[in-house]
């Protein structure tokens, strides 16, 4: 080893890679400590012309962020470049030691963007920020490795290496990085968002074994969600803003994304209801997206084929609600000859793992094979190959949910431990009539003799087991789909469905799908909107991954009259679950904001002209057989050819036939209206607003079809009161953290 270089004494090696060797120094003249970074006499011309390039380019910069560059020498061949010696450690290398906390991140986080701005300011562009090339000191970040540092305006024209080479470290490039586009400010943002996210979540954005799949993931797929303590998604809102595959969608500076990310931060502590004790020592994590697939039947046979879909559905309810695992609807997405297309999972459905299979009835046994592979890579975890006897088939979900846990590592609490081993059925008997009701579920619509049969069999389940959370939480929502839609006597089955979900909750309080069909009976019953609303928004504080509660609320919202709390309800719940059902297109109707109300949806319609009102009602009144929905339908089309008393007479028919939900009273008001019968129409929607808890102020300002309503004595009275009721309801959101979690304020 040289020990000395020009004025530099070398006293030691502090560091050597691939880009050469830094030793540290003492400057002779200036009595001052250095680093020196060489390549060796035997490096090549393009090595040597890039670290010339970085020193240069340092050596015009001087921020207390970026490492300052000293002095260049070229002494017997070798190229040496003498900077600042810095004391700590690479953001890599942290990151390899140990999690960081959120605060920590941010702080590291605001530390990069500083420097990076000064650079935007100059002109320049980084083009390779990754950990690697930040630094960690006692007194604050440090920017590393100008080298591929060019002037915006030479991009992507300049290259150090061939022309149209790429250039940067895969896992933090920019889509235009690696298409060889245009690059400017924008790119190093990119670049920043995979840093941070890779911080909060401790994996890194755009995983990848190779640069093929680094690249597909960075084009076409979304990180996963960072999960957290309440007021996350503020956080995780900023990284994906910063990652925006779009250079247009990201943020426009370094300085607008620092002042994001401290907003951003100041709402996260916020959300731990002023615990900032608390926030600051919390960490984050990555959250898994999951989906069990619907499983392949090797040979049709009906004593089975209720399993292929009800078994990997119900696999997915059972881990539902742990804190780092989303779960996808079983069947959101397509599956040709028994194999899902793993690109579309990755990218259209957003999965990061998939339980896949078949079975086959081998006798008194089923054959199962089944594997969890990674997506998109179709990595196989594990698999299994098991033959089980019909009576044993809990103990196959038991193991198969367990399998999935251990496969991608998910970190339990105690609580979410003790939530796995809750939901047992006490026989063999019990799950299968359980899973045969799942399977009738798909299929039930409005038939009258569907859902009694599908309310029998789950009454035969809990007969078996009167301690089967699951199967009361399904008993009380199809006894109070029975009553709403009046398909049989609709007092005693309000009061069975009432019973079943405490029943449910008692049993298991953490089931998510519970909460969220408690919250429509409570919605449809008489409860006040704002009690369920907030009640669902403490729950989401403490679960923010669970996709079932934001469907609740997407409801619960619509009946407090905060629609874009509704939609950004739905917003979120469908990032945590694509194919997630909610009743947001009865939001987008009420605030007439049609092109997004689904075409097949019935609401659609009716914003169309009479005649494709009447035809589309026409054909639903055929194909709908029974109950209230056949009576309103058949309402619309008196409403529109004028038969006002008709109208009306089918209103009071189904009165008495389990009406009791606000937002159907409300639907029938409209058609009142509508066929001119104002007054009654005015006496149903006060009933609607001050005795059933409906606030609706917008519609009843807007809606054409409430044209004779507003034409009564006593309308404006009707409309302070629901205008003051949906500020009851926006004062409650507020205070309830509803801005911090769904990430939008309530005007």
């Amino acid at each position: 080893m040289r020990t000395q270089v020009g004025p530099y004494r070398i006293r030691d090696i502090v560091g050597e890679g691939g880009m050469g060797v830094v030793y540290a120094a003492v400057d002779e003249r200036l009595d001052r400590t250095v680093a020196i970074k060489t390549l060796g006499a035997k490096s090549d011309a393009v090595s040597r012309a890039r670290l010339l390039r970085e020193a240069r380019a340092a050596a015009g910069l001087s921020h207390p962020g970026i490492c300052q560059v000293f002095d260049v020498r070229e002494e017997e061949g070798e190229l040496w470049v003498a900077m600042e010696l810095l004391e700590g450690e690479t953001l890599a290398e942290r990151l390899d030691r140990s999690r960081f906390r959120v605060r920590e991140a941010i702080e590291v986080g605001l530390g990069i963007l500083a420097p990076l701005g000064y650079l935007h300011g100059r002109g320049l562009i980084h083009r390779d920020l990754k950990p690697g090339n930040v630094f960690l000191t006692p007194h604050g970040v440090k920017l590393l490795d100008f080298s591929l540092t060019v002037p915006r305006e030479a991009s992507p024209g300049t290259r150090l290496t061939q022309e149209n080479a790429i250039v940067g470290t895969p896992h933090y490039m920019a889509p235009e990085q690696w298409r060889v586009r245009e690059m400017g400010p924008w790119t190093d943002i990119f670049s920043f968002g995979a840093i941070l996210y890779e911080m909060l979540a401790g994996g890194y954005a755009f995983p990848g074994d190779d640069p093929l799949d680094v690249f597909h993931a960075c084009a076409f797929e979304d990180p996963p969600p960072i999960a957290g303590p309440p007021g996350i998604e503020w956080l995780d809102a900023v990284v994906r803003k910063a990652l925006a595959k779009e250079p247009g969608d990201r943020y426009e500076s370094a300085a607008v994304t620092a002042e994001a990310l401290a907003s951003a931060h100041g709402r996260y502590r916020t959300g731990v209801s002023g615990r900032q004790r608390i926030a600051d020592a919390a960490t984050a994590g990555q959250i898994f997206r999951f989906v069990a697939l619907p499983f392949r039947l090797l040979r049709p046979d009906p004593e089975i084929d209720f399993l292929a879909a009800s078994l990997p559905e119900a696999i997915g309810a059972s881990l539902a609600g742990l804190e780092h695992l989303v779960v996808r609807s079983t069947g959101v997405a397509s599956v040709e000859n028994g194999e899902p297309d793993l690109q579309e999972l990755a990218s259209e459905v957003r999965v990061d793992f998939a339980l896949r299979g078949s079975l086959l009835s081998a006798g008194p046994k089923v054959r199962l094979s089944a594997q969890l592979v990674e997506v998109p890579e179709g990595t196989v975890v594990w698999s299994i190959k098991e033959d089980v006897p019909l009576g044993d088939l809990f103990e196959l979900q038991d193991e198969l949910t367990r399998r999935v846990v251990e496969g991608i590592r998910i970190p339990l609490s105690p609580r979410e431990r003790a939530s796995l081993e809750r939901d047992v059925p006490a026989t063999p008997r019990a799950y299968e009539l359980f899973l045969r009701a799942i399977h009738m579920e798909g299929s039930a619509g409005y038939a009258r003799t569907l859902n009694t049969a599908l309310r029998d069999l789950l009454r035969s389940c809990l007969d078996e087991d009167p301690t089967f959370a699951p199967a009361w939480a399904r008993y009380g929502r199809v006894c109070r789909k029975i009553a709403k839609f009046g398909l049989a006597d609709s007092d005693e089955h309000l009061r069975i469905a009432e019973e079943a979900f405490r029943r449910a909750i008692e049993l298991h309080p953490d089931m998510p799908l519970v909460h969220r069909y408690y919250a429509f009976f409570e919605l449809e019953h008489g409860s006040d909107p704002i009690g369920v609303m907030t009640r669902l928004l403490a729950r989401i504080r403490d679960r923010v991954s669970e996709a079932e509660l934001f469907g609740g609320l997407v409801a619960a919202c619509r009946f407090c009259g905060l629609y874009e709390a509704s939609i950004a309800a739905h917003e979120r719940g469908l990032r945590l679950d694509p194919g997630l059902v909610t009743s947001v297109h009865h939001t987008y109707f009420q605030v007439g904001r049609m092109d997004e109300v689904e075409d097949r949806d019935f609401l659609k319609a009716l914003s169309e002209d009479d005649e494709h009102a009447l035809r589309v009602a026409r054909v639903d009144a055929k194909g709908t057989a029974e109950g209230n929905v056949k009576r309103y339908v058949q309402a619309i089309i008196a409403a529109i050819e004028g038969r006002r008393d008709e109208c009306v007479g089918l209103y009071r028919q189904s009165v008495p036939h389990g009406l009791t939900d606000p937002e159907f009273h409300f639907y029938f008001a409209r058609v009142l209206s509508r066929a001119g019968a104002g007054r009654e129409a005015l006496d149903v929607m006060r009933d609607v607003v001050v005795g059933r808890g409906f606030y609706c102020p917008l519609p009843l300002r807007v809606d054409p079809w409430f044209e004779t309503l507003r034409d009564q004595a006593g309308f404006d009275e009707l409309l302070a009161n629901a205008e003051t009721s949906r500020e009851r309801a926006r004062e409650a959101y507020r205070k309830a953290d509803g801005e911090s979690l769904l990430g939008v304020p309530e005007a």
